[in-house]
This record gives structure tokens, C-alpha cells and sequence, in this order.
């Protein structure tokens, strides 16, 4: 009885054992695609370059457009859209930039007003920009600044 115990225990532990093995291999396996996909990612867009671009695409698009328009955001140590800039956002939109994903690992997500007009279209941009009299930079400002806001937000 006692052989036959000890026979089970010494399974148990085997298996319990090649169970840990397997769940640190699956882990290792999934760091080392996670790295592999970030050091393509870093291959493909250098940081540095990718940086640049986001702060020129910021510049022109955000920064440029409004401050011509003071009326629609508050500066701070980023924009703050004001009520009368949220006024313009029309209701339609809303629940497009809030389904926009948000993965900050992605190089392309620092740049909100690449991601407004790739996941809404320029398109729905101009058509909103026709609608409320904007121009194209402050439509996209403005609508990068609700994202950038909401993404933020807890």
C-alpha cells in the first residue's frame, strides 16, 4: 500500500514538475515574440525618427492650429479643449474617437492625429470641418486633443 502511494506522490510530482516547465517555456516563448516584435518595430521606425515625426505631425496639426484658435483649448502642459471646442465635436463623432484602440506599445499611437484621420477617414474630418467651419489642422487638432484626452483619462 505504502509502494503504491509513494508510486502515485512520485507521478504527481513528475507532472506538477513538466506542468512548470511547460508554463515557463509558454512564457519565454511569448517574452521572446513580444521582444522580437518590438526590436522589428525599433528596426522599421528608429526611436528617434519616430519621435521626430510625432513632434512635427503634434506642431503642425495640434499645436499650429490652436493656437490660432485660443477660443477652443487652454494650454497647459498639454491642451485642455475648451467647452466651446467640445461644443464643436459633433455627437456622431464622439462614439468614433472613443472606439479608436490605444495601444501604447505601437509607435504609431503617439500620434493621435494619425490615428483620428486612419480610424475615421479624412473624409468624416473634412466633413466636419465643412460642417463647423474649420479648417483641416484645426478639425484634426481639435479631435486629437478629445483623444488625446480620453485616452488619458482613467
Amino acid at each position: 500500500m505504502q509502494g503504491i502511494a509513494a508510486l502515485i506522490g512520485a507521478i504527481s510530482g513528475v507532472v506538477s514538475l513538466l506542468g512548470i516547465v511547460y508554463m515557463l517555456g509558454r512564457w519565454k516563448g511569448q517574452v521572446d515574440t513580444r521582444l522580437r516584435d518590438i526590436c522589428d518595430t525599433i528596426s522599421q521606425h528608429p526611436p528617434a525618427e519616430t519621435a521626430l515625426m510625432a513632434k512635427t505631425l503634434w506642431e503642425i496639426y495640434v499645436v499650429d492650429a490652436l493656437r490660432a484658435r485660443p477660443d477652443l483649448a487652454d494650454h497647459g502642459s498639454a491642451y485642455k479643449l475648451k467647452k466651446e471646442g467640445l461644443d464643436l465635436i459633433p455627437d456622431y463623432m464622439l462614439p468614433l474617437l472613443d472606439c479608436i484602440p490605444h495601444n501604447p506599445g505601437l509607435s504609431e499611437d503617439i500620434a493621435t492625429g494619425y490615428l483620428v484621420v486612419k480610424h475615421i477617414g479624412l473624409e468624416m474630418v473634412t466633413k466636419m470641418a465643412e460642417e463647423k467651419e474649420l479648417s483641416i489642422p484645426e478639425t484634426i487638432a481639435l479631435l486629437s486633443t478629445y483623444l488625446e484626452a480620453s485616452q488619458n483619462s482613467p
